[in-house]
């Protein structure tokens, strides 16, 4: 069985669409159709079933992609071993993140330190996340705990609180501390719902048995922190990424006097995935600046 015909076969797999596959491979379709009719007659079975224009795996198919996916995987497992024997002089780390402020500060000083290895930082949801971690394109990731698949192993990290981000002249700046309830005395300022920051909060509200209504719901954090900035609301983020903006941006963290909402932050991997030396240096600096954090809200009290 050739390596390029399962490659050929994993691009049908991941795009269910012959066109499709074959432009990823440049290769032209009555090509890679052929290719794809020679390995079906070597398995002796059928590896699609082609419905009109969808392309569906078969049993077998799924049989097939399995393995492919493990010899592929095995395959690169042993390019990082042999990469290994430069130590991390050289690399390629990819990792991806709910969001890149979980990362950024320990990529950058990963970076300065070892300037030769290749990193890859992208910001996905818990979805895509797990998606590519199963199809071996990541390292490993940075996500919310728990994130239950049996294919998937977690490195706890941290425990986040969430807390108000408002604009420095905010009348809550003055304050520092608020009741929960207070939030529904100004105006608020969210992420839509289908973000998992706003599922914890809205779930904190149902347990308080409070309900507020956003006058505005964003996708993107940064126009979120625009809005706040501007003093249109307040909002309720995690303590890391508004930390991040005080330092940068005209607003101030508010914590909750008389709740606590938390999340857990942590790394997950596909089991039984090597490690390069890159990526097991990258995690225990995550490990290093997660508990830094953890201490210096012991000395401020005040998360």
């Amino acid at each position: 069985m050739e390596i390029r015909r399962l490659q050929y076969f994993i691009a049908v797999c991941k795009y269910l669409h012959f066109t499709k596959a074959a432009e990823s491979l440049h290769v032209a379709q009555p090509t890679l159709s052929q290719q794809i009719q020679l390995l079906e007659q070597e398995t002796g079975a059928q590896l699609f079933d082609r419905l009109g224009k969808k392309v569906i795996l078969t049993p077998a198919g799924k049989i097939l992609f399995r393995h492919s996916m493990r010899i592929f995987d095995t395959m690169e497992q042993a390019r990082t071993e042999i990469s290994q024997l430069n130590g991390l002089e050289r690399g390629r780390i990819k990792v991806a993140c709910l969001g890149t402020y979980l990362a950024m500060e320990t990529v950058i000083a990963f970076h300065k330190q070892y300037p030769k290895i290749h990193i890859e930082l992208e910001q996905l949801s818990t979805g895509q996340i797990r998606h590519k971690l199963l199809q071996n394109e990541l390292d490993f990731g940075v996500v919310f705990l728990p994130l239950a698949d049996k294919e998937l192993e977690a490195i706890p990290l941290y425990q986040e609180k969430m807390v108000v981000m408002a604009a420095k002249d905010h009348p809550f700046a003055a304050e520092k501390k608020i009741t929960f309830d207070q939030l529904g005395t100004v105006p608020l300022v969210m992420m839509s719902e289908n973000f998992i920051i706003r599922r914890i909060f809205d779930q904190a509200c149902q347990e308080n048995e409070l309900a507020f209504t956003p006058i505005l719901e964003l996708s993107q954090m940064e126009d979120l922190r625009e809005m706040v900035e501007q003093n249109i609301g307040v909002s309720v983020l995690p303590y890391l990424y508004v930390r991040d903006m005080c330092s940068r941006y005209n607003i101030c963290i508010v914590t909750f006097a008389d709740i606590s909402i938390e999340r857990r932050i942590g790394i997950v991997y596909r089991k039984g995935r090597h490690m390069s030396a890159a990526s097991l240096e990258l995690i225990e600096k995550l490990r290093i600046f997660f508990a830094e954090l953890k201490l210096e809200h012991a000395v401020h009290k005040n998360i």
